[in-house]
C-alpha cells in the first residue's frame, strides 16, 4: 500500500465530501435534527394536559368532588357537558378521544358504601386511550387512599372506541394517507431544479404550454397516483390488518376532497422550496428540512397528546396537522360536519399558495 497515494486521495475525496451539501445534511444535520425532535417529544420536560369530556349524571357533592379532583391534578382540561347530552353521539360528532360518565347510579352506590363506576368512554387511540386510563386510575387510587373508609369507592371501567374495533391501524391509515401527500411535495423539490438543470423548461416553453398547465398537469397526475397508491393503502389497513374505517359515499367523497386539496397545498410548497436554487443538493437540503419536522409534529406516525406543549402549539402551526385531523374525524369517526371549516380552509389556503406558486415560478434558467 502506498500511502502518499491513499493520503493523497483522502485529501481530494475529503474536499468532494465537503462539497456536498446533502451529504453534509445527511451524515451531520439530519442525525442531529432526529434527536432533537424525538427528544423534545418524549423528554417529558413539559406536559400538555389534554381535554377531557366529562357528563355528570348524578350530581352530588360526592360525584363534584371527584370531577374536581381530576380537574385539581392539572393532567387533564375537564369540560363538563350537560346531563341529558347523548354523550355517544357527542363523542362521534365532535371526535372526541375520551369522555368520562359518572352514571346515576353513583351517588347512590357511594353513599351506600358500595363502588361507584365511572365509565371512560371514546374513541381514541389505543396507545392515548391507555394513557388516559392509567392516569385517570391514579388519580381515582389517590382519592381512595385519601378516603376515610379503607374499601376501595372508586373503580374505574373502559369501553373506549365506540363505533370501531380501537386497533391502532385506524390512526396510522389516515396519518400514512398524510405522508403520501407529503411525499408529492418532495418529489416537487426535485423536478424544479432538474428539470432546468436538464433544459426542459425551455423546450417546453417553446412548445406553447403555460406554467399553470405545467403545473396543473402534474397535479392531476399526482392525484390519479395518490389515489391509487390511497386505496392500496386502505384496502390493506382494512383486509390485512383489520382496520374498522367508517366507509361511505360522503365519507368517501369527503377524503378525496380533503386528498385534493392537501396535494395543491404541499405541490405549490414543492415548486416554491425549488425555486430556492438550480442546485438538487441545496434544494434537497430545504426540501429535508421542511419535510421531516412537519412528518413528525403533526401526527403521522404517533399522536402528540402528550408531548411538551410548546411542540403541541408548534404542531397547530403546521398544515398537515390540519390535513390528518381531518382525515381521522372523517374516516375513524364519519364526522364531517365538524372538519367543513377545516377543509374550507384547506382549500382556500391551496388556492393562494398555487396563485402565488404559479406567480414566481419561471421557465427560464437562474
Amino acid at each position: 500500500m502506498n500511502l502518499n497515494r491513499t493520503s493523497a486521495y483522502f485529501v481530494l475525496h475529503a474536499k468532494s465530501y465537503m462539497r456536498s451539501r446533502s451529504a453534509l445534511f445527511f451524515q451531520l444535520a439530519f442525525p442531529i435534527i432526529l434527536i432533537l425532535l424525538f427528544g423534545a417529544i418524549f423528554s417529558g420536560s413539559s406536559y400538555s394536559p389534554s381535554t377531557l369530556i366529562v357528563q355528570n349524571e348524578s350530581p352530588s357533592v360526592a360525584s363534584w368532588g371527584v370531577v374536581n379532583a381530576i380537574n385539581e391534578s392539572g393532567l387533564f382540561k375537564v369540560h363538563v357537558i350537560p346531563e341529558n347530552e347523548n354523550l355517544t353521539k357527542y363523542i362521534t360528532n365532535n371526535s372526541v378521544e375520551a369522555a368520562l360518565l359518572i352514571p346515576s347510579n353513583f351517588t347512590t352506590n357511594i353513599y351506600s358504601g358500595g363502588k361507584g363506576y365511572i365509565m371512560l368512554e371514546g374513541h381514541s387511540n389505543p396507545t392515548v386511550a391507555s394513557v388516559d386510563y392509567q392516569t385517570l386510575n391514579g388519580i381515582f387510587t389517590e382519592i381512595n387512599f385519601r378516603s376515610s373508609n379503607t374499601t376501595q369507592k372508586l373503580v374505574l371501567s373502559s369501553q373506549i372506541a365506540i363505533g370501531n374495533t380501537g386497533k391502532t391501524i385506524n390512526y396510522y391509515v389516515p396519518g400514512l394517507i398524510g405522508f403520501t401527500v407529503l411525499s408529492t411535495m418532495f418529489n416537487m423539490v426535485y423536478t424544479v431544479p432538474n428539470y432546468r438543470r436538464e433544459k426542459l423548461f425551455r423546450q417546453l416553453s417553446f412548445s406553447g404550454l403555460t406554467k399553470s398547465e405545467w403545473i396543473t398537469a402534474n397535479m392531476m397526475f399526482s392525484f390519479l397516483m395518490l389515489i391509487l397508491s390511497d386505496v392500496i393503502l386502505v384496502a390493506i389497513g382494512i383486509y390485512v390488518f383489520g382496520a374498522s374505517l367508517v366507509l361511505n359515499i360522503q365519507t368517501i367523497l369527503t377524503s378525496a376532497l380533503i386528498i385534493f386539496g392537501g396535494l395543491f397545498f404541499f405541490t405549490s410548497v414543492g415548486i416554491l422550496a425549488g425555486l430556492v436554487s438550480d442546485n438538487e443538493e441545496t434544494v434537497s437540503v430545504v426540501g429535508n428540512l421542511v419535510m421531516f419536522p412537519m412528518m413528525f409534529l403533526s401526527g403521522v406516525f404517533f399522536p402528540l397528546t402528550f408531548a411538551p406543549a410548546y411542540l403541541v402549539t408548534i404542531s397547530k402551526f403546521l398544515p398537515l396537522t390540519y390535513f390528518i385531523n381531518s382525515l381521522i374525524s372523517v374516516l375513524d369517526y364519519g364526522n364531517i360536519s365538524s372538519v367543513a371549516l377545516q377543509i374550507l380552509w384547506l382549500l382556500l389556503g391551496s388556492a393562494i399558495l398555487f396563485i402565488i406558486a404559479v406567480t414566481l415560478f419561471s421557465w427560464k434558467q437562474k
